[in-house]
């Protein structure tokens, strides 16, 4: 996974989620980074934005790229460069 911040200018953090729990009225995304700095993120997923990420996921380039995915994998994806260049919402 790779993570971009505006606090962090254009570096990137390489990554990888290893956990998704409950807590409370919260779902609680772990993060752990290792490069360039090896941290720990946490990201606490509230009811509101359940709504926002189901439908972000039943887009139709979402759908297949998850398709894709998960019965096709690519040897050596074609990734952008970047991630701190794409345009968000």
């Amino acid at each position: 996974m790779r993570v971009a911040s505006t606090g962090l200018g254009k570096t990137e953090l390489y990554g990888e989620i290893f956990d998704l729990k409950r807590n409370g009225d919260l779902l609680i995304l772990h993060l752990n980074t290792e490069e360039p700095a090896k941290w720990h993120l946490r990201a606490a997923l509230e009811y509101e934005d359940v709504y926002p990420l189901l439908k972000g996921f039943a887009t139709p380039s979402a759908v297949w790229f998850l398709i894709r995915s998960v019965f096709f994998p690519k040897k050596n994806p074609k990734e952008p460069e970047t991630i701190v260049a794409i345009k968000t919402k």
